[in-house]
C-alpha cells in the first residue's frame, strides 16, 4: 500500500469488522485504486481522508480539472445500495455520482467544499439548544426532501437493487419473538414483546421511497453548489419516518436535547408520523444495545431506550 497509504483506522476496522475477508480486501485495494485511477485519468491531490469508518477515500482530480474524490468500499448490507441511490438523487442535495464501476464497487464523486460537517458548525448568536435545534431542522428537512420513489430506469442495469427497512423488522421481529435468556436478561421479556408489537406495526408503512439508515449530523456537509449536501448515504427502501430512526438516536444520546423534543423536530422536518419516528428510534436503540453487549455504551444506550418509551 505504498502508493495510496490507507489510514490506520481504516485498516484496524476492516479487519475487526470482516475479519479475512476485509484482509484480502485491504490486500487488493492497491491495485483497484490504480486501476480506477488509469481508468477514469485521475490525478491523487492529497492524502487519503481519515476518521471513516470502512471507506477508503481519496481526493483525486479528474482530467479536466474537475476536483473529486475517489471511494471504494466493500459491499455490505448498509452500503451496497449508496451508488444506486446517489443516482437517484443526481445531485439534488447529495453529492453528485460521477462514475460508477460495478466490478469493484469503485466510485467517483463529486468533491463537497468546503465541506464541513453541520455537527461542526457554528450558529453566531445561538446557545448550545438553539444551535441543536437549527441543526436538528436543516438535517431533517434535507431528508425530507432526499426523500423521493425511485424510478425503475434509475435502479436498474449494473446498479444494486436498495436493500429494504422490511427485512430489517422481519429479522428483528424473529429475534425479539423468540429470545435468547441473554436478551431476556437485557431487556425484559415485556419490552422484547413490545419490540415485535412495534415491528409489526411498523411493518406497513404509508408510503415506500428512498430513505437512509445512517442519519447523523456528521453526513451533512458544507458545499458551493448548495449550503447543505448529504455524503456517504446508506439508502434502504422505507418510509419517511426511517430517516428519523438513527438521527433521533443519535441526538439523544449525545444531547443537547432532551424527552420528546428531537423525536417532534425531526417528525416535523421529516413530515412523518410522531409516532412512526419515535417507533423507529426506539427500535434502533435497542439494536445498539443489543450490538454493544455489556459495559458503559450499552448502559448509556439503555437510557435512551427508557426516554424514548416515555415520550
Amino acid at each position: 500500500m505504498d502508493d495510496y497509504a490507507v489510514p490506520d483506522s481504516i485498516q484496524a476496522n476492516m479487519r475487526d469488522w470482516f475479519g479475512e475477508a476485509g484482509q484480502r480486501w485491504l490486500e487488493g485495494l492497491d491495485a483497484m485504486t490504480t486501476r480506477q485511477m488509469e481508468t477514469w485519468s485521475l490525478r491523487p491531490t492529497g492524502q487519503p481522508f481519515d476518521g471513516g469508518s470502512h471507506s477508503y477515500v481519496l481526493p483525486v482530480e479528474r482530467a479536466d480539472g474537475t476536483p473529486a474524490v475517489l471511494k471504494l468500499i466493500p459491499y455490505g448490507p448498509e452500503s451496497v445500495g449508496e451508488p444506486t441511490g446517489l443516482r437517484a438523487y443526481d445531485g439534488d442535495g447529495a453529492i453528485r455520482l460521477y462514475e460508477y464501476d460495478a466490478e469493484t464497487g469503485a466510485m467517483l464523486l463529486e468533491r463537497a467544499e468546503p465541506g464541513l460537517p453541520l455537527l461542526d458548525h457554528v450558529f453566531p448568536g445561538l446557545n448550545e439548544k438553539d444551535a441543536a435545534r437549527r441543526q436538528y431542522t436543516i438535517a431533517s428537512e434535507l431528508y425530507r426532501r432526499l426523500w423521493r420513489v425511485p424510478a425503475p430506469e434509475l435502479t436498474a442495469g449494473d446498479f444494486p437493487p436498495l436493500p429494504t427497512a422490511a427485512a430489517i423488522l422481519a429479522d428483528w421481529e424473529a429475534q425479539y419473538s423468540s429470545p435468547s435468556g441473554e436478551l431476556v436478561d437485557m431487556f425484559g421479556a415485556d419490552r422484547l414483546k413490545r419490540a415485535v408489537e412495534l415491528c409489526g406495526a411498523l411493518a406497513d408503512p404509508p408510503e415506500v421511497g428512498i430513505a437512509n439508515h445512517d442519519t447523523h449530523l456528521g453526513n451533512i456537509v458544507s458545499a458551493e453548489r448548495e449550503p447543505w449536501l448529504l455524503i456517504d448515504p446508506k439508502p434502504f427502501l422505507a418510509e419517511r419516518a426511517f430517516d428519523g430512526g438513527y438521527f433521533v438516536f443519535k441526538q439523544l444520546f449525545h444531547g443537547p436535547l432532551t424527552g420528546a423534543e428531537p423525536v417532534r423536530i425531526v417528525a416535523d422536518g421529516l413530515g412523518a408520523d410522531y409516532e412512526r419516528v419515535r417507533a423507529w428510534a426506539l427500535l434502533r436503540a435497542i439494536e445498539q444495545a443489543v450490538d454493544a453487549g455489556q459495559g458503559s455504551y450499552a448502559d448509556d444506550v439503555m437510557r435512551v431506550i427508557e426516554t424514548l418509551e416515555r415520550v
